[in-house]
């Protein structure tokens, strides 16, 4: 028998990773090293973020998600993957919260100055 909530999930984070990668254009010719976008003296922490999120009430969509990112370098994309909302982008420089969630799995893809990326999933249930 097959889980079709594994393989949505499944499905849904490999299609937010690559329209994130096509959105952002990291599917584009990599950097030449000359440019001076590498420096190998620099030490970076590197890209992380934490996810916070408020869950609604039963009925209503006052749900929330707080994403705060750590390393990297700013400005940082976020774009937002749901079942229940079209897929969102957002350009921050640290935090970010998302008010009127309802009930849902969310897929939270995150990425710095670096080129570098992370993704995360969290589910907002009815409280």
């Amino acid at each position: 028998m097959v889980d079709i909530y594994s393989f949505k999930k499944k499905f849904y984070t490999a299609l937010g990773i690559f329209s994130f990668f096509a959105l952002c254009g990291f599917l584009s010719a990599p950097i030449n090293a000359h440019t001076g976008f590498l420096n190998q003296n620099a030490v970076e922490e590197s890209l992380d973020f934490s996810l916070n999120g408020i869950q609604p009430m039963i009925g209503k969509e006052n749900g929330s998600i707080e994403i705060i990112i750590t390393g990297s370098n700013a400005p940082y994309k976020i774009l937002i993957y749901s079942t229940t909302i079209p897929v969102k982008e957002y350009q921050v420089k640290r935090e970010l919260t998302i008010n009127n969630l309802s009930v849902g799995e969310y897929m939270i893809v995150v990425s710095g100055g670096n080129n570098e990326y992370k993704s995360k999933t969290i589910t907002l249930r009815e409280e």
